[in-house]
């Protein structure tokens, strides 16, 4: 082998001993780089999971009453259920003021062998700090919370009395989306139900209302448009001392109208007297009709912030069939258990 022919293989043995060096020098780097990647991405993981707080809320209330029923030859004693429910409320902190909302609730009814299962709410929601709150599913009805819940204040599944009997689904409304958003004290709520089936319109009823809530005072109005007949309706609502509070729902309904007044008391001690007086009218004339009025005197006794008793007395009177009258005795115990995460 001359010396010229040595010293090239020389030159080329350097040359790859350089090269396999500068790439086992580079496989090394690029490993310590995806390691650094996949601490970085860990790291993400882990902040976001901190940073996304949830809170979650098991609870439920149990109402079972006694009740004498006397309707005129018909009179009986029966236990009631003055709706028992329980239900699972979950909020997580997506940032940038946005919070998820996942509400179900389900009733059940001590009256009839404690079944357990009827769909109160099933509905998921989106609020935002800035924009209001978009829901989805089964939840409850707008007008409800506009009007009804302020002169929902006894202690029986058919509260409030007269709007009870004049709307349907006014207290839990399904297939719907719902928007509510608050500036200050004034409150804008809309709601869309949707309907199924092939030869349904889409939107089977809308609802839109504005709120006013300020230093006590409640004042509500809403208009909703339905298949079958248009509503208008009007709440009040004011806590007028420390002790006294009164409210007041009245709706419209093409040819019918209910009216229901509601008062609280704060009596000496752990006493609470509760009135109400309640119309309705099914705009129909003649022997069918339904048309009623009727009072309700409720006494209240708090043992805990989460049982109470009460005594409660029942009229009804109606324009064409035997008046009702329905004396109960009850309780209502209320649970919850609370975490966060």
């Amino acid at each position: 082998m001359t010396i010229k022919t040595k010293k090239l293989y020389t030159s080329l043995l350097i040359t790859v001993a350089l090269g396999t060096a500068s790439n086992m020098a580079w496989a090394g780097e690029s490993l310590e780089d995806r390691i650094k990647t996949l601490e970085t991405k860990l790291a993400e993981k882990s902040e976001i999971k901190s940073d996304s707080a949830m809170s979650a809320k098991l609870y439920a209330t149990v109402r079972p009453s006694l009740t004498y029923f006397d309707k005129g030859d018909d009179n009986s004693v029966e236990v009631t259920d003055f709706l028992s429910f329980a239900g699972l409320y979950t909020e997580a902190d997506l940032g940038n003021g946005l919070t998820a909302i996942a509400h179900g609730e389900w009733g059940f009814d001590i009256a009839q062998n404690g079944d357990f299962g009827k769909a109160r709410r099933a509905s998921v929601a989106l609020a935002s700090d800035s924009y209001g709150k978009i829901a989805f599913g089964k939840d409850r009805a707008v007008d409800y919370l506009l009007h009804a819940t302020h002169v929902d204040i006894f202690n029986h599944r058919a509260s409030p009395f007269a709007y009870d009997q004049i709307t349907s689904d006014g207290f839990f409304t399904a297939n719907q989306v719902t928007y509510a958003n608050t500036w200050d004290s004034i409150t804008f709520m809309a709601g869309f139900k949707f309907a199924k089936g092939d030869d349904e319109d889409y939107a089977k009823q809308s609802i839109a209302g504005l709120s006013y809530d300020a230093n006590g005072l409640h004042l509500a109005a809403s208009y909703k448009a339905r298949d079958n007949a248009d509503a208008v309706a009007v709440s009040y609502a004011q806590q007028i001392t420390d002790d006294f509070y009164l409210a007041a729902v009245y709706q419209d309904i093409e040819d019918g109208d209910s009216l229901d007044i509601s008062m609280g008391y704060k009596l000496s001690g752990p006493y609470k007297l509760k009135a109400g007086y309640f119309n309705y009218d099914d705009g129909i004339s003649g022997n069918t009709s339904r048309n009623n009025d009727g009072f309700n005197l409720t006494l209240e006794r708090q043992f805990t912030p989460k049982l109470r008793t009460h005594v409660e007395v029942l009229t009804k009177s109606y324009d064409n069939m035997e008046d009702e009258i329905a004396l109960s005795i009850g309780i209502k115990y209320d649970l919850a258990v609370s975490w966060k995460s």
